[in-house]
C-alpha cells in the first residue's frame, strides 16, 4: 500500500464543503430534517430501507462536525494547540517536507491536519478526543455547563439537554451501532424501528447543538448575543485591525530606506498598491454581505469580512517586510 497523501485528502474534502467549518452542520441537518419530514408525511406504502439513511447520514454529520471542531480549537491557539501532543496519533505521524510546505503556505492548517487524522468512529472517540484537546473531561463539561443566556428559550433548551444527557448519549451510541450495521451488513433480519430511529436522530441533533454551544463558549466566553451587540463588536474588531494595519504601513513608509538594495521598494508603487487593495477589500466585503442587505445582520457580515481581509493583509505585509521589521524590533 502506498503512502497516504494527507494534504490531497484534506484538499478534496474542503472542495466538497461549502464553508469548511462546523457551520456546515446547520445546512446538512436541514436537508436530513427535510428528507425525514417528507418520509414521515408520506401517506402511501413506504420502503423501510430509506430509514437506514438516517443513522448513516447522522454519523457523517458527527464525523465532519467534530473534525471541524478540532480544527477550530487547534487553529485558535493555546491552550488547545499545545494539547495536541497528548494524542496517541502524534507519536505515529512524521512530518515530511510536503506537509510542512502545505502548512507554511497555508493551503492546509495544523488544525485541519490534526482533525483529519483523529478518528470519530464511535462515542468514545468523541469523548476522548474532545477531552484531550480542551484538557478537561468533555462530558463533565456538558453536565456542569451553566452559561446564562439573555434568551430564556436558550436557557430552557440547554437545561433540558443537560437533564436528558444520559438518554442523549445512549441515542448517540445506538446511532453509531446502527450505522455500522447498515453500512457493513446485509441486515436482512434487523427490525427497522421507525420511532426509535427518529428519536435517536432528534437526540443526536441535541448532542451536536449542545456541543456547538459549549465550544462557542469555550472559545468566546461572554461573547455578545444580541444582533446589536454583535454588530458593535464587529465594528470594534475591524477598527482595531485597521489601526494595526495603518501602524504597519506607516512604519514601512517611514523606514523603507533602511532596506538593503536587494530588498528596496518603490514607495510610490507601494502606496498605490495599498489604495488599490483597499478598493478590492471594499468590493469583496460588499459582495459577501450583499444577500443580507437591508437586514439586521448586514453590518455584522460586512464588518467581519473587512476585518478578515485586513488581518490577511497584515500577515502578508509582515511576511513581505520581515527583514525590515525584525531589524527595527517592530512588534
Amino acid at each position: 500500500m502506498g503512502k497516504r497523501d494527507f494534504i490531497e485528502e484534506i484538499k478534496l474534502i474542503k472542495s466538497r464543503t461549502e464553508f469548511n467549518s462546523r457551520y456546515d452542520l446547520t445546512s446538512r441537518l436541514y436537508e436530513i430534517d427535510y428528507a425525514l419530514t417528507e418520509f414521515t408525511n408520506y401517506n402511501g406504502n413506504y420502503n423501510s430501507e430509506i430509514l437506514k439513511y438516517i443513522p448513516i447520514s447522522t454519523v457523517s454529520c458527527f464525523e465532519a462536525f467534530f473534525k471541524s471542531v478540532i480544527k477550530e480549537l487547534v487553529d485558535f491557539g493555546e491552550p488547545f494547540s499545545k494539547n495536541i501532543v497528548n494524542f496517541n496519533q502524534s507519536k505515529n505521524i512524521k512530518l515530511d517536507f510536503e506537509i510542512i510546505g502545505a502548512i507554511q503556505t497555508k493551503s492546509v492548517t495544523v488544525g485541519e491536519l490534526v482533525g483529519h487524522l483523529l478518528p470519530f468512529n464511535n462515542f468514545e472517540d468523541i469523548k476522548s478526543n474532545l477531552s484531550v484537546i480542551i484538557g478537561k473531561d468533555f462530558i463533565e463539561e456538558m453536565k456542569n455547563f451553566d452559561k446564562k443566556s439573555v434568551y430564556h428559550t436558550a436557557n430552557a433548551l440547554n437545561y433540558d439537554k443537560k437533564n436528558r444527557l444520559p438518554e442523549i448519549i445512549k441515542s448517540v451510541k445506538e446511532t453509531y451501532e446502527l450505522r455500522h450495521i447498515f453500512c457493513h451488513e446485509f441486515a436482512t433480519n434487523v427490525n427497522i424501528d421507525k420511532d426509535r430511529i427518529i428519536k435517536n436522530y432528534e437526540n443526536c441533533k441535541d448532542f451536536l447543538e449542545f456541543t456547538n454551544v459549549i465550544i462557542w463558549e469555550t472559545l468566546y466566553p461572554n461573547s455578545p448575543e444580541t444582533q446589536t451587540e454583535m454588530n458593535l463588536e464587529a465594528d470594534n474588531n475591524f477598527k482595531n485591525k485597521e489601526t494595526e494595519l495603518q501602524t504597519l504601513i506607516d512604519f514601512v513608509t517611514s523606514n523603507y530606506e533602511k532596506l538593503d538594495d536587494a530588498f528596496s521598494i518603490d514607495i510610490k508603487l507601494f502606496k498605490s498598491s495599498i489604495q488599490k487593495w483597499q478598493k478590492y477589500r471594499e468590493s469583496v466585503a460588499l459582495y459577501q454581505s450583499d444577500k443580507f442587505k437591508g437586514g439586521s445582520m448586514y453590518p455584522l457580515i460586512y464588518l467581519t469580512s473587512l476585518e478578515k481581509i485586513t488581518a490577511e493583509k497584515i500577515e502578508s505585509l509582515k511576511n513581505e517586510f520581515e527583514i525590515l521589521l525584525r531589524k527595527n524590533n517592530y512588534s
